[in-house]
């Protein structure tokens, strides 16, 4: 059987009590960790990144040089493993998880769900970090609309088989 690297992404702020992690992506990566899959995720210790630690082996933090320097005694102190990319932005980062993974644990917010998460912070045509890891994944380009919907289908379809 394959070796297989989850790229969990998603949203900074999973709501109250973490609901919308535990609804989204709880389910999907328990499947994940009973088939022995490994996990990538970003350094930030709020929102999906930090509500997806599993066990520390199978986890590895992609951090900025920036990053390293902030968080480094914490996450050795977590015992997960790290891995600092040649890049300075989060985007940069992001494109290394991307490549070190096999397939992504990811949810985009739909357009009714932004509104009544946001209200009035709420911006139309926000392309969010977790919607442009999507669309690297695919070679497709950042301005290229693509709806919430299609998105979480065709992640949905992946984690079906």
């Amino acid at each position: 059987m394959p070796h297989h690297i989850a790229f969990i992404s998603g949203p900074l702020n999973t709501g109250p009590n973490e609901t919308y992690f535990h609804t989204h992506y709880a389910p999907i990566i328990e499947r994940a960790i009973s088939r022995g899959d490994d996990f990538v995720i970003g350094p930030l210790p709020y929102g999906v990144d930090s509500d997806a630690l599993v066990s520390p082996s199978r986890i590895t933090i992609f951090v900025t040089p920036a990053e390293d320097g902030i968080w480094r005694s914490r996450f050795h102190a977590a015992g997960v493993n790290i891995r600092v990319v040649g890049g300075q932005t989060t985007g940069e980062r992001d494109a290394a998880m991307t490549a070190a993974s096999t397939y992504d644990i990811l949810r985009v917010r739909t357009i009714k769900e932004e509104r009544a998460f946001y209200g009035g912070s709420w911006r139309e045509g926000y392309v969010t970090n977790t919607e442009r890891n999507w669309k690297r994944r695919r070679g497709i380009s950042e301005t290229d609309r693509v709806g919430a919907e299609e998105i979480n289908q065709s992640v949905r379809m992946v984690h079906a088989s």
